[in-house]
């Protein structure tokens, strides 16, 4: 019996050395778990290595444009940089694809939100923003013409319920079919919001198809340009066509960043201009 102990403990260290072999040589893929657990810290934005945009780094708006109405681009601006904004969602048909083609391509984008659709569909503004994007106010029920009464009403809705979702107050406003003479626009800007309008339309309000819409925000932009898009019911065709926009303007070295990443690189660029000559570095 004795002749046979150093067989076994032979055995026995093999069998422990496979083991250790398993745990140590076990492809990393399959003990990662699938979810992160909820007590784990939230996942970092990608780095520029792994060829992903990371999330702006803020959605605030440079102080010398709020109560400001913007209407055009900044003229010569050099960078290459465009800022797609969606009206009148969110929608539950059409956002959810807009937000796939941005994710897609690596791109932000803005998102003026109508109060009432904010109220029916609070995940789509909480994905909205967790994708980097912001999220701004366009009135609660997209009236032409208010009473002073009911335009504090229509931004105090929609602002409320932003905040709801998001945790902060919209700082973007854009006045419902582009009008800032009236009520609602001048009591916006009295309180200090931002009113944005477009410098490019691709047309989407018209029942047009994808490939006129693609081609009018293709063919047109400049540096710095505002595009006007919509996600709201209805649009099917701007969500249609916005892979091929995102495609084909990034082929030609244009990035897509939200309104405050606009504003805040409009600021340093004229800041760069006003600095004299002799005072740069």
């Amino acid at each position: 019996m004795r002749r046979f102990v150093p067989v076994v403990a032979l055995l026995v260290a093999l069998a422990g050395a496979g083991g250790a072999w398993h745990l140590v040589s076990k492809p990393t893929a399959s003990v990662r778990p699938a979810v992160a657990p909820a007590a784990a810290a939230p996942p970092q934005p990608a780095s520029p290595a792994a060829g992903k945009r990371p999330a702006p780094a803020s959605l605030d708006v440079p102080a010398r444009y709020r109560g400001q109405i913007i209407r055009k681009r900044v003229r010569h601006f050099p960078d290459k940089l465009l800022a797609l904004t969606f009206d009148d969602g969110p929608d539950p048909q059409i956002t959810p694809l807009v937000l796939k083609a941005l994710a897609q391509h690596d791109a932000h984008a803005t998102f003026f939100v109508l109060g009432k659709c904010a109220r029916r569909w609070p995940a789509l503004v909480k994905q909205e923003a967790a994708a980097g994007h912001a999220v701004a106010s366009h009135s609660y029920s997209h009236p032409s013409r208010t009473s002073p009464a009911e335009a504090r009403n229509e931004l105090d809705r929609t602002s409320a319920l932003i905040e709801q979702a998001l945790g902060l107050r919209p700082q973007l406003f854009r006045p419902p079919y582009g009008i800032t003479n009236g009520n609602l626009c001048q009591t916006a800007l009295r309180r200090g919001y931002t009113a944005v309008l477009w410098t490019i339309s691709t047309a989407d309000s018209n029942p047009i198809g994808p490939e006129v819409i693609a081609h009018n925000a293709i063919h047109t932009p400049n540096p710095g340009d505002i595009v006007l898009m919509h996600d709201g019911a209805g649009h099917m065709a701007s969500a249609r066509a916005l892979p091929q926009i995102l495609r084909e303007l990034s082929a030609t070295g244009f990035r897509f960043v939200t309104m405050p990443e606009l504003l805040q690189a409009w600021q340093r660029w004229q800041a760069g201009q006003q600095t004299p000559a002799h005072a740069q570095p």
